[in-house]
């Protein structure tokens, strides 16, 4: 596999890391009790089991390409979603800029080299 594409699956861990984080900040300081309970901890936690089943690319039970995809679109867009509508606008927009061409390049990536195994 080429570095290029090495390098942004080390991108794609970046925002995995990066997308929690924002979930859990966003939903701990923006909501109130019981809102915030749920936004900041159990809904990271539902995606980090999602993630680890279906996603990861050493995961038995990876699903396909466009299931992939709509995971993707719904937890990238929901985090985008809190990011404009609690923070900045320019900071949901550049969120959703980097994610959207960083799961291009990965999908391309896999698609021409194979996932990791």
């Amino acid at each position: 596999m080429p570095i290029f594409f090495q390098m942004n699956a080390l991108l794609r861990f970046l925002v995995e890391v990066v997308t929690l984080v924002f979930i859990i900040l966003i939903g701990l300081t923006k909501y109130k009790l019981p809102l915030n309970l749920l936004i900041g901890v159990l809904v990271p936690i539902a995606i980090y089991v999602v993630w680890s089943i279906c996603m990861a690319p050493l995961s038995p039970r990876r699903v396909g390409l466009f299931w992939r995809i709509v995971i993707e679109m719904v937890i990238f867009g929901g985090c985008t979603y809190l990011l404009i509508s609690k923070m900045a606008l320019h900071v949901g927009v550049g969120y959703a800029v980097i994610v959207g061409l960083n799961a291009i390049v990965a999908h391309v990536g896999d698609e021409l080299y194979g996932s990791v195994r």
